[in-house]
């Protein structure tokens, strides 16, 4: 009787705000809800894989129809009741309409899963469709001061379409790829998505066949982006693949690869496509012959995997996690990968009546020396010809610390009674540690070298029908080169209705 209680009141809350999740997926914008489905996950409750954002919801639903919420704890059977809700919302949304603004004293300087704004001010509404065979999401924002001078933009606008067991989409749909929580190597929210043609499977449910059974459940998805037209080779390609299996319950890893091709002024057919995605070489600085030592892949290539370990250990969830992002290859074969960033991280969750904590501690390194050692001006960048790199608008599509980076975090996730949050995140960060300056200081940002201590704090509470969320961050800058030190103090607030 308790845990039913105790999901009743959880539905109630969430009722209470109608805060529905609309769409074929689950979006990069609540960490509450990532948190709660990675909870499960670890319990068994989710048997598929969750690691890849935007995140199907059918396989997610078919998992949740088959579980009794009695037999659950009390802790996970909230968790239940939140998730399914969410489901429940999506796959019966004929029409959601919504508006956000955002107000803050700067903009945000770091942007971690979830994160309640970008800009010092902004104004977004959309509104969004699900039908049985197709999606639709059309969303538009005015943004004050932008960083990247757009003071208008589309992100998160969307058409989606199921074939089979596949969905086809074009539009702006962020993306985060990996187990990590304030940060991603290959593709986080850090930069505004890119517009995008993609393929994903839906129902990521393991084969039937015995041959093939052992995978377990699997994703896949892959697409094609354009990037802006304001960098070193304007609109150019970026062909992307991303999957991941399950094969046992405590294990869920991932592979992902990215390449850069084509754009203004570049060969661009299908023969420049297969030299990209096939492994093809030239010489780094452009000679006719060179050495192996000194050949690169064509285009600008990153590839990687990580790796998820979740058990109990004395009564208490530990989950551990890994992930090895690299810019090259070393070898003949396209496994054969080197100049590597990392990140790894540990996470629990702790439970008291009525209230659940995600605790994690991650470590973040792009200190990567690709050419002369010691010199670490490298990762996401590109020596021969795409020197904006592997950024949008000046901004990485991994890590929201770019290169040349150390950081630690301890993370916490509060969840509480009729949806509330909080949201704790305490930062070390080691920035532009070796402190040189950027290959391409004209398409990349620039970075003083840095060390910097940040306590970032964000509430939510429901309010009048609608979702508000207080917060802000303190920081503390020490800036090597010239000895100076700077104390920042940021404060903002988002409120979001839905009708």
């Amino acid at each position: 009787m308790k845990r039913v209680l105790s999901a009743v009141t959880t539905l109630l809350g969430l009722l209470w705000i109608s805060a529905a999740q609309a769409g074929p997926w689950v979006d990069t914008s609540d960490i509450y809800l990532r948190a709660d489905i990675q909870a499960l996950a670890d319990a068994g409750v989710i048997t598929v894989p969750v690691n890849t954002y935007p995140l199907m919801w059918a396989g997610i639903g078919r998992d949740l129809s088959s579980v009794e919420p009695d037999v659950l704890s009390p802790a996970l059977a909230e968790a239940f009741a939140r998730v399914n809700f969410y489901y429940h919302q999506a796959i019966e949304n004929k029409g959601n309409a919504r508006i956000k603004l955002a107000g803050a004293s700067d903009p945000a300087r770091f942007q971690h899963f979830g994160s309640d704004y970008r800009e010092k001010g902004q104004v977004n509404a959309s509104y969004e469709y699900l039908g049985e065979r197709f999606a639709v999401k059309l969303s538009g924002s005015a943004n004050y001061d932008p960083q990247d001078n757009k003071e208008f933009r589309y992100d998160d606008s969307y058409f989606a379409v199921v074939l089979g067991n596949w969905i086809a989409s074009v539009g702006t749909i962020p993306q985060w790829w990996g187990p990590g929580f304030d940060s991603a190597l290959h593709r986080s929210n850090n930069a505004r998505p890119m517009p995008t043609i993609s393929l994903t499977r839906n129902d990521s449910h393991g084969f039937e066949t015995p041959w093939l059974s052992w995978i377990g459940p699997w994703t896949f998805t892959t697409g094609l982006s354009m990037m802006e037209k304001e960098r070193a080779v304007p609109k150019t390609l970026q062909w992307q693949m991303r999957a991941s299996i399950r094969p046992i319950r405590q294990i869920e890893m991932g592979v992902s690869w990215t390449t850069q091709f084509c754009g203004e002024g570049q060969e661009c057919d299908l023969s420049s496509w297969w030299k990209a995605i096939s492994g093809g070489t030239s010489c780094m600085y452009g000679e006719a012959n060179c050495g192996p030592n000194d050949q690169s892949k064509i285009g600008n290539q990153l590839a990687g995997w990580d790796i998820r370990y979740a058990d109990t250990l004395f009564n208490v969830p530990v989950g551990v996690y890994l992930e090895r992002t690299c810019e090259d290859s070393s070898g003949n074969m396209p496994w054969d990968i080197a100049d590597c960033g990392y990140l790894a991280g540990v996470d629990s969750r702790i439970n008291y009546e009525q209230q659940q904590y995600k605790i994690f501690a991650e470590m973040t390194n792009t200190m990567v020396s690709c050419t002369t050692p010691g010199e670490f001006s490298c990762f996401y960048e590109h020596v021969e010809t795409y020197h904006s790199g592997s950024r949008y608008y000046k901004r990485a599509l991994g890590s929201t610390y770019d290169s040349d980076a150390k950081v630690y975090v301890l993370g916490i996730i509060g969840q509480f009674q009729n949806s509330r949050g909080l949201t704790s995140l305490f930062r070390y960060a080691q920035l532009n540690k070796d402190g040189k300056f950027a290959l391409f200081p004209e398409w990349t940002p620039y970075q003083p070298q840095e060390d910097l201590l940040m306590w970032e704090l964000s509430y939510r509470m429901p309010l009048l029908k609608g979702m508000l969320s207080l917060g802000g961050s303190v920081s503390k800058s020490d800036y090597i080169a010239t000895d100076d030190s700077k104390t920042r103090a940021t404060v903002f607030t988002t409120y979001e209705y839905r009708f």
